[in-house]
């Protein structure tokens, strides 16, 4: 359509002297012609007016004449936000009614529409609503179809937080109108204001209204127009987010069949919260959002706006919005000016209603403190003003996420993520934690500091040196074997107890390297080994880095290491069982890189030397916990290899030597817990063979247990993910008992952990890996429950989890394997997403993903890194590829 909105909008004056002296019905003819007759040339133009009749043919040329008369004013706007003049509003509705419904004032304008408040007016009920109508000389075909487009959108958003729609339908002239919950409030900053509110109070409200644009995107809706008077708060503190007028649909349905609706040539905008590429014209994204909503968090928290824009000149919006960069919001500190901006009105683009604030202003002023807005709450708000969209969040859930990390005082992702910044905001969060820590450190450094003296003091340089040796491996020691422990299962911990161990080695490489190498030297090397390993990526407790190629060489280090320490020594018991646990987590390991036989033959050579210590150390406790680690271990192995009947037996084994430990020892708790972990994983073999009752009573036998120790230990990792994976065990038998809505609350229950696990500490890539494995298995829950947009959402988040995870770690095969499971089931899904408008669009969306999966089952192939039931599943995937592709191949024959 090659019309300027501006010229449409200079016809406003004829239209409404036309439509007011006419039949509605004519009325409506007419702007149907009008829409077809500005699309052509002059000449074709004069032929169309020359075959209407004689009663259409008069008012449609005065339209045309005055839409002509318009000449090349704006041709291409930078911003249409006007409608009619003051002058030319004739509000004719006002005390009349439509359908059910009186009309009493206006309460709104916008650039297509008029609101108005009304009351339901029949005998049914008595309701309050609002009323939104097309302005006269508005409504074009291009204009009705975003109208209409408006109302289906908000047909389908369901949200505490967005204002919903109640009824629709069209006046008896053809204008459509829709009603919408009427919302009694303030908009969010004249809230704020009004309401005292500090910094936290103002972030938990932000992040509310996040909630419902985040809402808005997974439903694939843009809202494009974000800014305070759009977001009501009512008394009680609950926000609203208003007006999808001018909100872009991203699903295909829409993008396909409404392409003149999406009306990019409007460029309806907002110029003060408009992002840089709807001021330039470009196409719009959820970025376009996410841009909206910072300049909206800016002002809630400096109480000015980025850019000051004055008279709205499309020069003027460009050289601001485009050419200047947005101070920090921390830097609009003082009082004075904050008092001078309000009384002049000044760059805040205040309207009139908000310059009687200016008294609550001056105390606001009081109550914001501005130096809290220093370092991350700048860095994220400006990571959400970036010019670039590629450059901000890329949703607005991470937006939130990072709001939510700092309220929490845990690292954001805005901020620069140096080692001094973490290590600053993990003191900030365990002071008790870390200033005992500190003290047992300065302790140890003075002790340190007058050993040298004194040996100094002596004269006795070899003894001085001893005496540092003695010293520095201690230190190293303390900090590996005490301090690391002390905060394993801290949440937020993962990255520190990396550094502190890497650290740690550090010192023990140097002393080897300048020492005889003692046997006790090697052996508190191979321990540090073992211990950056746990941390890069093995099942220990408390969460690792998702370096699982990285952990890998450090057990080998430790296993050449300790190779050479039992040949010197080899009746050694103590170092005979600890070569035995290197193998198994070298065998651990080796589930990782889908090697399922090496990881067998590890674990079958561990458990022989464990076997062989506990025949002749039958009454130690130590030899048999590792056996039957050494059990356990064996079962996940020949699982992976698809012998079940295996893997029961192994994993049986290992069960009963925990229960027997547990019974022995009930003031340790490990064992108990490790017997529950290994009956969920007797359940999850069950499964396998599709006996999901006996599955069921094994997770029924850990839930107690998990239960008790997570109360028990709620700053446990640990403690809290045991739980987690119970409830998604539980959630996973009910789906196959075909128990629908038990499996939606254990995964819901599930979730709530996970969630709050990752992110206390995001570094924790297991605890990121079962987060994305627990949102799957939400998609699979509500497709169930026919709950198509949700299923559709909780997917995607999966999937970018384990692209995320991925890139971490490209060589880890189980990675790989989720993420291809993850792109072929959401391929799957979307194959099958029920109705038949744009099949074929929605097809081809389906045979991409399910390609990605299939590249990655078959990458993997090829290395002969898959295991037997990976095998199936890729069978599967492969199977309905096929499907997909003919059933797009049979529909585009037709």
């Amino acid at each position: 359509m090659r019309s300027s909105v501006v010229k449409t909008v200079n016809t406003n004056a004829a239209a409404i002297e036309i439509s007011m002296t006419m039949k509605p019905s004519n009325w409506k003819l007419i702007k149907d012609l009008f829409s077809a007759a500005i699309d052509l040339s002059p000449d074709e133009r004069a032929s169309f007016l020359r075959n209407c009749d004689e009663e259409l043919r008069i008012p449609l040329k005065t339209l045309i004449e005055a839409h002509e008369q318009a000449g090349e004013f704006i041709v291409e706007p930078a911003i249409v936000e006007i409608g009619l003049s003051e002058e030319d509003k004739l509000d004719f509705y006002i005390g009349k009614q439509i359908d059910s419904y009186k009309i009493i004032r206006e309460i709104g304008q916008g650039g297509m529409g008029t609101v108005y408040l009304a009351n339901r007016a029949d005998e049914s009920f008595d309701k309050t609503v609002a009323v939104k109508l097309i302005k006269r000389g508005m409504d074009t075909s291009a204009v009705l179809k975003r109208f209409v487009m408006e109302r289906q959108i908000l047909a389908n958003l369901e949200h505490p937080h967005i204002a919903g729609l109640l009824d629709g339908g069209s006046t008896e002239d053809g204008l459509p109108y829709l009603v919408m919950e009427y919302v009694e409030g303030e908009p969010i900053t004249e809230f704020c204001i009004s309401k005292n509110l500090d910094i936290n109070a103002r972030l938990e409200l932000f992040q509310k209204v996040s909630l419902a644009v985040s809402y808005a995107h997974q439903n694939l809706v843009i809202h494009r127009d974000i800014k305070p008077s759009n977001i009501l708060v009512t008394d009680d503190g609950t926000p609203k987010l208003l007006d999808f007028g001018i909100a872009k649909l991203l699903h295909p349905d829409w993008s396909l069949d409404t392409a003149e609706a999406t009306a990019t040539m409007f460029r309806v905008m907002t110029p003060e919260y408009a992002s840089p590429e709807q001021i330039r014209g470009l196409p719009i994204t959820t970025a376009s959002d996410v841009y909206s909503l910072g300049v909206v968090l800016y002002e809630l928290l400096s109480g000015e706006r980025p850019y000051k824009i004055h008279s709205r000149l499309p020069d003027e919006i460009q050289r601001e919005v485009l050419g200047q960069e947005p101070v920090r919001p921390s830097s609009i500190v003082s009082k004075e000016s904050r008092v001078q901006n309000s009384e002049s009105g000044a760059g805040t683009g205040k309207n009139t209603k908000q310059e009687t604030l200016n008294e609550q202003q001056v105390h606001e002023s009081q109550t914001l403190d501005h130096r809290s807005l220093k370092g991350d709450l700048d860095n994220i708000i400006l990571k959400a003003l970036r010019k670039e969209p590629e450059r901000r969040y890329a949703s607005v859930q991470e937006f939130s996420g990072d709001i939510r990390r700092h309220l929490a005082g845990l690292p954001v992702t805005a901020t620069a993520d140096t080692a001094s910044y973490r290590v600053n905001k993990f003191v900030k969060r365990h002071r008790v934690g870390v200033f005992a820590f500190a003290a047992m450190i300065l302790t140890l450094l003075v002790s340190t500091s007058i050993a040298t003296w004194q040996a100094i003091a002596a004269g006795n340089e070899r003894d001085k040196s001893e005496q540092r040796f003695a010293q520095v491996r201690k230190l190293a020691h303390t900090i590996l074997f005490d301090y690391q422990e002390s905060i394993k299962e801290t949440p937020g911990a993962t990255e520190m107890r990396g550094k502190m161990i890497a650290d740690s080695v550090e010192y023990l490489d140097n002393l080897a390297s300048e020492s005889d190498y003692s046997l006790k030297l090697q052996r508190d090397i191979v321990a540090a080994y073992r211990k950056i390993g746990d941390i890069q990526g093995s099942f220990a407790g408390g969460g690792n880095l998702g370096k699982n190629e990285a952990a890998l060489e450090s057990f080998r280090k430790a296993l050449a290491i300790e190779e050479t320490i039992v040949a010197a020594n080899p009746e050694s018991s103590e170092d005979n069982q600890m070569l035995a646990r290197i193998l198994l987590d070298i065998a651990q390991q080796h589930e990782y890189t889908g090697d399922s036989q090496s990881g067998e033959a590890f674990a079958r050579r561990a458990i022989e030397i464990f076997k062989k210590i506990t025949g002749e150390l039958p009454a130690e406790t130590k030899p048999r916990s590792d056996l039957a680690r050494g059990l356990w271990t064996l079962a996940s192995a020949v699982r992976s290899g698809g012998d079940l009947d295996g893997a029961l037996a192994a994993y049986h084994e290992s069960a009963e030597i925990y229960e027997k430990l547990a019974a022995e020892k009930p003031e340790e708790r490990k064992f108990i817990r490790n017997a529950a972990l290994t009956y969920k994983n007797i359940g999850a073999v069950l499964e396998l063979k599709k006996d999901f009752a006996s599955a069921s009573e094994y997770y029924n036998r850990a839930l107690p247990i998990d239960t008790k120790n997570a109360a028990e230990e709620p700053d446990s990792t640990t403690a809290q993910m045991d739980l987690s994976f119970t409830f998604g065990s539980l959630a996973t038998v009910s789906m196959n008992l075909g128990d629908f809505n038990a499996a939606l609350e254990h995964n819901r229950s599930k979730l709530a952990i996970q969630e709050k696990v990752a992110a206390a500490d995001p570094k924790n890539a297991f605890a990121q890996s079962s987060l994305a494995k627990t949102y799957r298995m939400f998609g699979e829950i509500w497709t169930m429950l026919k709950k198509f947009d949700e299923a559709a959402s909780n997917h995607q988040n999966s999937i970018k989890i384990h692209e995320r995870l991925l890139a971490i770690d490209p060589q880890n095969v189980k990675r790989s394997v989720a993420l291809a499971e993850g792109y072929s089931l959401f391929g799957n899904f979307l194959s099958n997403y029920p109705g038949k408008r744009l099949q074929l669009a929605r097809l081809g969306q389906a045979e991409r993903f399910q390609k990605l999966g299939l590249d990655i089952f078959e990458e993997l192939r090829s290395k002969n890194t898959i295991d037997k039931a990976s095998e199936e599943t890729y069978a599967d995937a492969r199977k309905n590829w096929q499907k997909t592709v003919y059933e797009i191949a049979r529909l585009n024959a037709k």
